[in-house]
């Protein structure tokens, strides 16, 4: 029988550290890479785990954008006509004054293992660190589509992109390997999504059209 209880998992290293935070999403610098090589990017879509593995409340959240810039107002990047290789030979320090930020809208939070589908009762602290979610802990966040809700009020990205990239990942990393579980997921956020949407055909078939998974491609 499942519950929205998580078992415990082995550490896993951090993807973004948290520069600002509110109760509905918050944002993040990349960790990682490094000399020539950007940091590792969150995908449009995929699911993040905010806290260490110690931590009273871990908040979840989906990646609605990732933005690479400069580090300050002072170092902008400019168009140098060279390819990436020549940059690495010719110029690497440009890539040192890059960084890599993600924008995540929170889905729900964890207590004492066990997952809620609803806002966390206080928002990541700065400087949290920023973890992939594992396949269980999706699993156990997706179940009820109420993530589905919740993305559809972000209003930085188009929803109905939003919310099919967010099926596709969570198709990915918790059912594909079992068809009909992913079928039955696939089926019950399709009706999820034609009652949300009832008033909205096209918004509705827009994401319908797109949920199917790209590893299936």
């Amino acid at each position: 029988m499942k519950t929205n209880r998580l078992q415990p998992t082995e550490d896993i290293k951090p993807v973004a550290e948290v520069i600002n935070s509110s109760i509905t999403e918050f944002k993040a610098e990349c960790l990682g890479g490094g000399g020539l090589d950007f940091p590792q990017k969150p995908r449009f879509g995929s699911f993040l785990k905010v806290g260490e593995p110690q931590a009273a409340i871990h908040i979840f959240a989906v990646t609605f954008n990732v933005l690479t810039g400069p580090l300050d107002n002072v170092h902008k990047p400019s168009a140098l006509g060279l390819t990436r290789a020549q940059l690495q030979e010719e110029q690497p320090q440009v890539f040192s004054l890059l960084k890599t930020e993600v924008s995540a809208a929170i889905v729900g939070h964890s207590q004492k293992g066990r997952i809620y589908t609803h806002l966390p009762p206080q928002p990541p602290d700065v400087h949290d660190f920023v973890f992939e979610a594992t396949g269980e802990e999706v699993a156990l966040l997706t179940k009820d589509f109420e993530f589905l809700r919740h993305l559809s009020q972000v209003t930085q990205v188009p929803d109905d992109e939003l919310l099919s990239a967010a099926i596709r990942e969570a198709c990915v990393l918790a059912y594909s390997k079992d068809k009909l579980i992913e079928r039955d997921f696939l089926v019950g956020a399709g009706r999820f999504l034609s009652n949300s949407f009832r008033a909205d055909y096209d918004k509705l078939l827009s994401v319908l059209k797109k949920i199917r998974p790209t590893y299936q491609d």
